[in-house]
Formats: structure tokens, sequence, C-alpha cells
């Protein structure tokens, strides 16, 4: 054996035995620990701000899902008083017309008139086209009331007020499921900056590895969510 050869043997030997790890390894240690920093602290970041986010949509949602059931919560106290309204005017209506009829039945002109003169605007319509349906001298069959021109403006307030109701109880339904899907979403960012967190406290790599691969997962499924779900 040549004497270059023993020198690099002693020379081997007598690093080994310093106890020492080489250079280049003590070097690729230290970037993989900068490199596994970094990536967590991006994956902090990203999490504490779609967090944020998430928590700010969910507040949003639900002062539209209270602003809603504020609007319907009045629709419903006006739509009371109208069909109170609405029933009183079809009364008077059926309580004019029977009078009427009853006098008809009579032959009491003069009361028929005095009748017909106090009819109100809206059923007058209707009357008339009941009238001039039966034979001359003869009562139609029926009455004005069941005639599709016997339209109160109450009654079509009221179908229009209901169809705003639904569509308010819609609206607060699906800011509901929104707020809920924000509080979820908020729920998803936490335990991305959980196993975030721990996953530079190990000293086993694999260990690392694992809780960073969880909190990517976790991460994904909240950027999905945060560009998917509505926004205000």
């Amino acid at each position: 054996m040549s004497l270059l050869s023993l020198l690099k043997i002693g020379g081997t030997t007598g690093k080994e035995n310093t106890g020492r790890p080489p250079e280049g390894s003590r070097e690729e240690k230290e970037r993989s620990q900068r490199t596994v920093e970094i990536v967590v602290l991006l994956i902090l970041a990203t999490g504490t701000v779609a967090s944020a986010w998430c928590v700010y949509q969910a507040a949003a949602w639900g002062n539209v899902q209270m602003e809603n059931i504020g609007a319907l919560s009045l629709m419903q106290a006006q739509s009371i008083r109208l069909t109170d309204n609405d029933n009183t005017l079809r009364s008077i209506d059926i309580s004019t017309f029977l009078q009427w009829a009853d006098a008809a039945g009579e032959n009491q002109t003069k009361r028929m008139m005095f009748l017909e003169n106090r009819f109100r605007d809206e059923f007058r319509p209707a009357f008339q086209e009941w009238l001039k349906s039966g034979r001359p001298g003869e009562l139609p069959p029926g009455t004005p009331l069941t005639l599709p021109s016997y339209s109160l403006a109450t009654t079509r307030h009221l179908e229009d007020l209901r169809v705003n109701m639904t569509n308010k109880l819609d609206a607060a339904r699906q800011a509901n499921q929104n707020g809920d899907a924000y509080v979820l979403t908020t729920v998803f960012s936490a335990l991305i900056l959980f196993f975030a967190g721990i996953a530079g406290k190990w000293k086993w790599p694999m260990a690392t590895f694992i809780f960073i691969a969880i909190a990517l997962v976790f991460l994904a499924i909240v950027l999905q969510r945060v560009f998917t779900l509505p926004v205000l």
C-alpha cells in the first residue's frame, strides 16, 4: 500500500474519531431546515389570511340573513293588515249584493237603484258583466263575486307581497347556508394553523413531512372553498 493511501486512511480515521458531522452534511441539514421553515411560514400566512376572510364573510352573510328576516317580519305584519282589509271589502260587496238580490226578488226597483248606486267601484264592473250574461227579465245564475272581472286591489297587493315574502325567505335561507359554509371553512383554516404549527416541532423528519402534507391538504380544501363560495 502506498504512503498516500495510508495518509488518506489516517486522515479519515482522525475525522471520524472527532465525533463531528462533516461540514457538507451540516449545511445540507440547515438548508433543509430553512426550507421547512419557509414552507411552514407560507402555509401559516395563507391559512391566517383565509381564516380572517372566512370570518368576515360569515359575519357579512349573517347580516344579510338578519336584514332579510327583518324585512320578512315587516311584510308579514303588512300581509295581516291587507288580509283584514281584503276580507272587509269582500264582506261589504257580498252584503250589498245580497240585499240587491233580495230587492230584485221582490221587484223593489227603487231599493235596487239605491243599492246599485252604492256598489263599490271594484265591484261594479263584475256586476255589470254578470247582469249582461243573463236573459232579459231574469237574473243570471251565480254571482258577480265568482267572475274573473271581480278583482280587488288588496288581493293583487297581497299576491305581490306573498311573492316578495317568498323571495325574502329564500334569500335568508341562502344567506344562512353561505354563512354556515364560511364557518366550516374557518374550521378547516384552524386545522391548517394547527398542523402547520406543530410541523416544525418534531426532530423526526417523517413526522414533519406528514404534518406539512396534512396542512397542505386542508389548505387546498380551504382555497377551493374560498374561490367558489358566494362573496359579498
